[in-house]
């Protein structure tokens, strides 16, 4: 894609900042005029924050986790944080697109997708006329290290052109430190996934790596620099990753009763990960030279509880191999757990694999404070954990009837657009030429970019139609299909205007079309956004479940923020929005939040009572 054709797609939303979503931007930065910030939390509000800032994400951890579990924690790991810091409990991601792409970025800037612009971990863009991932580079990035001759092919996730923070439009929390310190302060970025490392780290952090299942190792790319650090070489050159090989993930805790707290291992829908099987214990694949059964091994240890192990001996060497919170000002770390993510997709939320994994990560926390408190010393630290989104129950085991009546599993390919077409030919007539192709975006790559529905204006006008009107029947036959809520068009959300509304749906699609509103970026979303009734798994797989939805389970994840200065103040019930971490990373740094950070640093911590 060219430079200029770049720089327009950046133009277009900027040109609409006093529009939908734009005008975030543009109270932020109002504010920002101001020293210090809007609410005093400039770069004296953090006089007993300590020398190191870590933000740890948990992919996927859903917010009652951390209470419906409690009483099997241990009391050094999340126990420790809720008393002796701040727990908010009832935490909501306040837009629609709850992924790890949106999530990520949106923690990291403060801002939601309609001013970051990652809307999804995919949309489509009308310019180029393809898919874009959310961290795909405006040029192709080699690997750093190099992949070997044998790994070659696509990758597991992301684009084969490397990554890079290229999509990334508003500034992140590390971006204002780094401006604020003038370059000083570091940013170190670290995660299985690459979107979630690059969008953590900003534009320009000091080291961002991920993990490649091509070859099991941790890379970064040329956009960052051209040589591997030497401690995450030296925990590459360990070769932790292979230690797996003929051994097995068993429960966590064998004494506990996993069926009373979950529920039964062989539960409807579950899936089998990477040669993992349905039920306890799960083993690894055979570890062979062959790059296919190697790259399944790869897959399988970052879909289990030794992911998540593997990344915090990479975390532990970056604290150690960079003497961060050692020097002369604050330093950042930020860290992305994904194995529980992985896990969830596989296994859902009512399972022993996900009650086991959030057992584990109660004690990587544990082990995590234990470590920070010998290497930069207890009182000298920040720590907020949160999640990027929740997850679906699975739909096939009809555990919450009462509360998600509708629950059924559908497809994109399968059960929607094949009827929507049909519906659109059959309302407006088959063309002269044939049938008409209604949409940019269909079958596999459809699945890609949902919930966003993307027509084909260039087909619709030689029709001599009118795209909007399309997209308005399109967005009401969606709605009508009795496992979806309600289908809503750019339009609507441009002239807030709230879509028909069923018998007692009105609270319901009210509260989405707000959230929409939040999720909504002009030149990267599609024409009409599909939301599915509660508990409506769409999904290309027959087994798992997923996220994406702008209802509760989805929406809801865990904020936990402890160390210098932050007040024990414990539980927190009141509702609150997630966009609270950004200008909280912020504060404990001293600096200002990100120019499009809409949330303010909360009460309690602030005045630290």
């Amino acid at each position: 894609m060219s430079r200029s054709l770049r720089l327009g797609l950046i133009l277009v939303p900027l040109s609409a900042a006093l529009g939908v979503g734009g005008w975030f931007l543009y109270q932020r930065s109002q504010e920002h005029t101001q020293p210090g910030g809007p609410d005093g939390t400039g770069p004296d509000a953090a006089k007993h924050a300590g020398k190191l800032v870590v933000l740890v994400v948990f992919d996927q951890m859903r917010g009652d986790y951390l209470a419906r579990w409690a009483d099997q924690f241990g009391p050094d790991g999340f126990e420790r944080m809720k008393k002796g810091g701040v727990w908010y409990s009832d935490c909501h991601l306040p837009y629609a697109c709850s992924s790890t792409g949106p999530g990520h970025a949106s923690i990291a800037t403060g801002a939601p997708p309609a001013v970051h612009g990652i809307i999804e971990n995919e949309w489509y863009d009308r310019a180029a006329a393809a898919r874009v991932y959310c961290v795909q580079p405006n040029r192709p990035y080699e690997l750093v290290p190099a992949l070997p001759p044998d790994a070659a092919g696509k990758p597991t996730r992301g684009a084969d052109t490397g990554f890079a923070p290229d999509q990334l439009l508003a500034e992140t929390v590390g971006d204002r430190f780094q401006a604020a310190t003038g370059g000083k302060g570091r940013v170190v970025s670290l995660s299985i996934k690459d979107r979630t490392a690059v969008l953590m780290g900003g534009k320009k952090p000091t080291a961002a790596y991920c993990f490649d299942t091509r070859d099991g190792l941790f890379h970064t790319g040329g956009y960052y620099r051209d040589a591997v650090h030497p401690w995450a070489a030296a925990v590459n050159a360990s070769r932790k990753v292979d230690g797996w090989a003929g051994k097995e993930w068993d429960r966590f805790r064998p004494d506990l009763d996993y069926d009373k707290l979950a529920g039964r291992d062989d539960a409807p829908g579950e899936g089998y990960g990477y040669g993992q099987k349905r039920v306890f214990p799960h083993p690894f694949p055979a570890l062979t030279a062959e790059p296919d059964k190697r790259k399944q091994y790869y897959n399988a240890v970052e879909t289990s509880p030794a992911g998540n192990e593997l990344l915090f001996e990479l975390v532990k060497a970056a604290v150690a191999g960079e003497n961060l919170g050692t020097g002369d000002g604050p330093d950042l770390l930020c860290v992305s757990f994904s194995s529980n993510d992985l896990i969830g997709h596989f296994w859902g939320p009512d399972s022993w694999e996900v009650l086991d994994i959030t057992l584990r990560a109660d004690k990587v926390i544990a082990d995590f404070l234990r470590f920070l408190d010998e290497k930069v010393g207890e009182g000298r630290y920040v720590m907020a954990i949160t999640a990027d989104h929740g997850v679906c129950p699975i739909p096939e085991q009809k555990r919450y009837p009462e509360l998600y009546p509708a629950a059924t599993r559908k497809s994109v390919r399968g059960d929607l657009l094949p009827g929507l077409t049909a519906a659109l030919e059959e309302t407006y007539g088959k063309a002269p030429a044939g049938p008409t192709r209604w949409l940019e975006v269909a079958d596999k790559e459809a699945e890609q970019v949902w919930p966003w529905v993307y027509l084909n204006h260039a087909a619709i006008k030689a029709r001599g139609l009118d795209p909007t009107d399309v997209a308005g029947y399109a967005a009401q036959w969606i709605g009508n299909r009795p496992y979806m809520l309600t289908g809503i068009t750019r339009g609507q959300i441009e002239a807030d205007h709230l879509p028909p509304v069923g018998p007692g749906a009105e609270k319901e699609v009210r509260a989405v079309f707000e959230e929409a509103k939040r999720a909504y970026h002009p030149a990267r979303c599609g024409d009409v956004l599909a939301v599915q009734k509660p508990g409506v798994q769409i999904s290309p797989y027959p087994e798992g479940t997923g996220h994406g939805s702008p209802h509760a389970y989805d929406t809801h994840v865990p904020v936990l923020v402890y160390g210098a200065g932050v007040p024990a103040v414990g539980k927190q019930e009141r509702r609150v929005s997630s966009l609270i971490v950004a200008p909280t990373l912020a504060w404990a740094l001293g600096v200002d939040p990100p120019a499009g950070a809409v949330e303010k640093v909360p009460g309690e911590i602030r005045e630290g009572k």
